[in-house]
């Protein structure tokens, strides 16, 4: 019975420390390829496009010609003040100062106070991947790549503590595996 419980935990830590490290692996995968394609990753840090697009989300961005934007695409805009904003769409104004963009966020009631120029569009969205935003972030920090290589420490001990327990158990005593005679 207890050997069986040992094989059964043994197995368990096996397959959550292969699940995360491919989890971990197919996230770096995925992020250094989309960099690599020409798009920029940034993660939603407000609710203004819930529930389109939930905060925490990590979007995939397509640089876009500001021309080739219309009414409902999402787009990510870089403002003046530096900060990198996600939103519709609502409105194309074409004036004498240039092509000028209505943005307003899903859950918002009204638009955004002012209209967006060009040159502050990044890109539009293609893609967003709910809450990986949130895993980017952490394992952006130092801390946050620390905790998850000890955890994954951790269960390769476990996993090893475990096997080296169940090995005696299914040997049996040392009494029985002694030969018999002088």
């Amino acid at each position: 019975m207890i050997q069986s419980l040992i094989r059964l935990a043994r197995r368990a830590v096996g397959l959550v420390g292969i699940a995360l490290l491919g989890v971990l692996v197919g996230f770096s995968l995925f992020t250094h390829v989309a960099t690599l394609s020409g798009h920029q990753l940034f993660i939603v840090g407000g609710g203004s496009m819930e529930p389109s697009i939930p905060i925490g989300s990590l979007v995939l961005v397509a640089r876009t010609d500001p021309l080739a934007v219309a009414v409902g695409d999402v787009v990510t805009i870089r403002a003046d003040n530096g900060v990198v904003v996600t939103h519709r769409v609502t409105r194309v104004v074409d004036l004498a100062q240039g092509r000028f963009f209505e943005l307003k966020g899903d859950a918002n009631q009204s638009p955004d106070a002012s209209l967006v120029p060009a040159r502050a569009i990044i890109g539009t969205v293609e893609q967003y991947i709910p809450y990986a935003g949130y895993a980017q972030a952490f394992l952006s920090t130092g801390s946050g790549l620390i905790a998850t290589l000890a955890v994954l420490g951790a269960l390769f001990l476990a996993y090893l503590l475990l096997e080296m327990v169940e090995r005696p158990a299914r040997a049996g005593p040392a009494s029985l595996r002694e030969p018999l005679g002088p």
